[in-house]
């Protein structure tokens, strides 16, 4: 009885704030002629996915081989992961300080202009390249050495081999990490916003009218950003697919297992080049919004002051963005795995179609682009919701300009992270466990409760941080559903940023990389148990 009523609260929870504001989008088909009007957007917006994703592969690649094909130090085979893991709209923050054309410290020296479509693809290519990376190195680790060697027997060198043998059997794999780093580039608003804003001509792309569209008329602006959110998820699935398409149908396996041999130790070069791609992607940027936080004059480090620290840690408004964010983000990764888990432990254990479906809608919003489900959640709950029960009760929900839309944004958005997680550390529970428990007299939610959640505690503190960490960063839906009071660390980091002090603003970014930082080492950990 206590897992059917839990399930039907979280049906109605799905139901109301993904499957309503999922349908309202759709209903913006009728307005798509808009959109025409758009193309220098549009053609903008495929530019930089397509433009992040060869940046990306031209990065990634070349680590991913070093980490399959060498012996890296542990601690730098960890740290390949590091520039995802530090939001984009941060390390932004710093190429502004080293290559913005007025008194950037790279400009001094060479010509980067960082406000350009060239310099969004250079800072999101960077960004997403770890991907790339992770997904070359699982792809060639699972290739045979010997069909190397063969080629290399047969007199090829060791680059034609690379083409010809290597890169053919790893593609797939590689492939399906640049479809995914050009839906994200697609989508992203942080870097856009933060490089548009002061270019010296305008540099449309999708996310940044949609927000321009609402800002100038939140009513008015409606339609056209329905249309142009439309646009954006249709150019989001369309890259895959096209990718998908170029790739064929072709397959590639080898007639025996893999059998992997000790690698030997990274050469210094290629350690070098290993360190230098985590140097241009991470070191440098964090490095310059630290001394940035310091510096007395901003794009100057011959003087530094901690007064910057001392302001942002003391002035109400930062305070209380930072406040709100870690409360915001802390309700929503509670509420993601409470949901997730409950959905995860339900699918593996009891399969059924309603659940599966409640799981497929539950995984929605992953899927789609922040800008657009936040539109969606402007289009359901910017006016009071009514429901009036028996001519008697009445529930009114008013989310407009509230917290409370943002933390239900965060929490639905990240839905799909807890569920991946835990659905794969239920697998490893031994189903003997809870029939044990339930023979002992114990109900339902007294086994969840003392015995499959304690197992698995790893993977929920785990999913736990990584939505945490995602929505104390989170910016794309944050822009669209603040309202006044409502002031989260995104904005504010891009409001100091554009209109007040670029130093402060590092001093944001620096809280958001520590954050960061400290949750690191809990998803690192494993897990200290096992069943048996």
């Amino acid at each position: 009885m206590t897992r059917r009523i839990l399930l039907l609260g979280v049906a109605v929870l799905l139901v109301a704030f993904i499957g309503v504001p999922l349908l309202l989008l759709a209903g913006g088909v009728g307005d798509l002629a808009l959109a025409l009007d758009e193309r220098d957007a549009i053609v903008n917006t495929v530019i930089l996915a397509v433009g992040a994703s060869a940046v990306a592969v031209v990065g990634g690649l070349p680590v991913g081989w070093v980490a399959a094909r060498r012996r890296l130090p542990r601690a730098l085979e960890s740290a390949i992961l590091l520039p995802y893991a530090v939001p984009p709209y941060v390390t932004t923050v710093a190429w502004i300080v080293l290559a913005n054309p007025t008194n950037g410290v790279l400009t001094r020296w060479f010509p980067v202009n960082v406000y350009t479509l060239g310099g969004m693809i250079g800072v999101l290519g960077l960004h997403l390249s770890p991907l790339v990376a992770i997904a070359a190195r699982d792809a060639l680790g699972r290739i045979d050495p010997a069909l190397e060697e063969a080629a290399r027997v047969s007199g090829a060198g060791p680059i034609r081999t690379f083409v010809a043998v290597t890169l053919p059997l790893a593609a797939p794999g590689i492939a399906a990490a640049a479809a995914f780093v050009a839906s994200s580039a697609a989508a992203s608003f942080g870097v856009p916003y933060l490089l548009a804003s002061s270019a010296a001509k305008p540099i449309p792309v999708l996310t940044l009218r949609i927000f321009r569209a609402l800002e100038l008329s939140p009513v008015g602006g409606r339609p056209l950003a329905l249309a142009l959110s439309l646009v954006l998820l249709v150019v989001g699935v369309a890259l895959p697919a096209l990718l998908s398409v170029l790739q064929g149908r072709h397959g590639y396996a080898s007639a025996r297992l893999a059998r992997p041999r000790p690698a030997p130790s990274a050469s210094p070069a290629l350690l070098a080049l290993v360190l230098a791609w985590l140097g241009v992607a991470v070191l440098l940027p964090i490095g310059t919004i630290a001394l940035t936080s310091f510096a007395a004059a901003f794009g100057h480090f011959d003087a530094f002051t901690s007064d910057h620290w001392v302001a942002v840690l003391t002035e109400p408004r930062s305070r209380e963005a930072l406040r709100r964010s870690a409360t915001l983000a802390a309700g929503a990764a509670t509420a993601a795995v409470a949901v997730g888990t409950l959905l995860a432990t339900v699918s593996e254990r009891t399969p059924s179609r309603p659940i599966s479906a409640l799981v497929a809608l539950a995984r929605a919003p992953w899927a789609v682009p922040g800008s657009v489900f936040a539109l969606g959640f402007l289009l359901a709950f910017s006016q009071e919701v009514r429901f009036i029960f028996a001519d008697r009760a009445t529930f009114v929900i008013a989310l407009a300009n509230t917290p409370w839309i943002l933390g239900i944004a965060y929490a639905t958005k990240s839905l799909a992270v807890p569920m991946d997680g835990v659905s794969a550390a239920v697998r490893t529970v031994d189903r003997s466990m809870e029939e044990a428990a339930r023979i002992a007299g114990a109900g339902w939610a007294r086994t969840q409760l003392s015995v499959v959640l304690p197992l698995l505690r790893p993977a929920l503190v785990a999913a736990w941080v990584l939505v945490f960490a995602g929505s104390f960063c989170e910016v794309s839906m944050s822009v669209l559903l603040r309202g006044p009071g409502t002031e989260v660390l995104g904005t504010r980091l891009f409001e100091l940023l554009s209109y007040g002090s670029p130093q402060e603003a590092s001093v944001l970014a620096m809280i958001v990389v520590l954050a960061v930082l400290v949750g690191g080492p809990v998803l690192s950990g494993r897990p200290r148990w096992a069943s048996s």
